[in-house]
């Protein structure tokens, strides 16, 4: 039998909008995740502290919609970088 060793996983705590959470996370990624979190808390304070009489789900909802938004205009952008490249070739 081929066993795979496993990389350990640590436990990192983050706080996002006041909230503390625990996550798992190899020790190469710690710091990827740090990074997340940190957007994530930066995108929902963005929302929550201008707008207090919103309950937490909605910020966090809010907050993923405006991610989504990111992420979508980059693969937009990324889709279109590929295709100049691909007309010069």
């Amino acid at each position: 039998m081929n066993h795979t060793i496993q990389p350990e996983k640590q436990k990192l705590n983050v706080e996002l909008f006041g909230q503390k959470y625990t996550f798992r996370a190899e020790a190469d990624e710690r710091q990827k995740l740090l990074d997340i979190a940190g957007h994530v808390d930066y995108m929902m304070h963005k929302i929550g502290d201008n707008q207090p009489k919103l309950d937490y789900r909605d910020v966090a909802v809010l907050a993923a919609m405006n991610i989504a938004e990111e992420y979508y205009q980059l693969q937009q952008d990324y889709q279109a970088l590929i295709d100049m490249i691909d007309e010069e070739k």
